[in-house]
């Protein structure tokens, strides 16, 4: 008889880690599938660049965005006053956003209006967080007496995302444009925040996309760049134009799928409270694979951020999920310990009062979590 019993707690032991080996290695392979960096779309690849012009006075396309005069400034020799140059940017497209390499790749329409034909801000202007991937040929041409030119632009932005509050963050991405050979004292930008903008099929993958305020402001660096014919103490001033995107995660769709296998592991350590304590294989193979689980949870998501050496919110619900299940194996231990030592009822009641408070407290903590993030 003795025999019979070993040898069903033996199969139910073989089919709970069987089941908890299965399950971590599914909730692996899912997350991983999450955790690949969101892409654009596969017919977005190669974006088309802008048709080159002939001649100045060569008509610009339908895609390119509308014109406005710019304040005038002096022609010809050093300028008094610095001649102002509109800038403006359209968003195209979004083909890339990688948490865990710090980058976005972004296609955009970049423009310029300006006075002062000694001027050619369309060939010494720089994206200033940014590597260049592609660039199209400038198009040009001259209404009156402003001049325009347009350019299509794919950027690979160098953005360091704040990930202390993932899966529930938002993040703002500046696009930077900046003159590198004209100071402010002969060049300042003015931005065109008419015609700014995004495309309205601008796809923002995993987050909501909108559309910050442009502005430009002085960029300053303080250093003579080891030029032994300027000051020690030598400063240079430049325009700077900058387009804020405010990325931000909406709902709580994603929340619940990064962490509904975090959950459900927790929960299956929790229902070891309701079996005996002397049945010692489905007791403590509960909260066995519920640690597995959890800890496959953990790889998958820190696999998907970059280093950081603070605790997101990610971290933080994963060290709840792991304190609780490992209170519950050690609460298993103590109620065998009662059980075995002729404390039954202690060890019921044991039961039955950490089958209540450790998943409200579970609960408690995990909210807590997310609502002081």
């Amino acid at each position: 008889m003795m025999s019979i019993r070993k040898l069903r707690r033996r199969t139910w032991l073989r089919g709970v880690l069987a089941m908890g080996a299965l399950f971590s290695v599914l909730l692996l392979c899912a997350q991983s599938l999450r955790a690949q960096p969101a892409r654009g779309r596969a017919s977005a690849a190669a974006p088309e660049t802008a048709p080159p012009v002939s001649s100045a006075s060569a008509a610009a396309p339908e895609t390119a965005p509308p014109a406005s005069s710019p304040a005038a400034a002096p022609a010809d020799g050093p300028p008094k006053t610095p001649s102002q140059v509109a800038v403006g940017i359209y968003v195209n497209q979004i083909y890339e956003l990688s948490l865990k390499d710090n980058k976005i790749v972004i296609d955009f329409w970049l423009w310029f209006r300006w006075t002062n034909d000694a001027l050619k801000p369309y060939e010494t202007f720089e994206i200033k967080n940014a590597r260049i991937d592609s660039k199209g040929d400038v198009a040009l041409k001259k209404v009156g007496d402003v001049n325009y030119g347009y350019l299509r632009v794919v950027a690979n932005l160098t953005q360091f995302w704040d990930v202390r509050t993932y899966p529930l963050d938002s993040h703002v991405v500046n696009i930077m444009v900046e003159d590198v050979d004209n100071e402010t004292n002969r060049l300042v930008y003015v931005p065109d925040v008419e015609a700014s903008g995004i495309g309205e099929d601008v796809s923002g993958l995993a987050f909501a996309l909108s559309q910050g305020t442009p502005r430009v402001a002085p960029a300053t660096y303080r250093s003579n760049y080891g030029d032994p014919s300027l000051s020690a103490r030598n400063s240079t001033e430049y325009s700077r134009f900058t387009l804020p995107l405010q990325f931000k995660r909406e709902g709580l769709g994603y929340f619940i799928k990064t962490f509904f296998g975090l959950f459900v592991a927790a929960s299956i350590a929790f229902l070891a409270f309701f079996m005996k304590p002397i049945d010692l294989d489905p007791r403590f193979g509960l909260g066995v694979g519920a640690i597995f689980a959890a800890i496959a949870s953990e790889y998958v998501i820190v696999g998907a951020l970059p280093e950081s050496s603070g605790l997101s919110l990610a971290d933080k619900l994963h060290v709840i999920a792991f304190s609780a299940i490992l209170l519950s194996i050690v609460q298993s231990t103590y109620s065998l310990y009662l059980f075995t030592n002729n404390n039954e009822e202690k060890s019921k009641k044991l039961d039955f009062l950490s089958a209540i408070l450790v998943p409200s407290g579970y609960l408690f903590a995990t909210v807590l979590a997310v609502l002081l993030r």
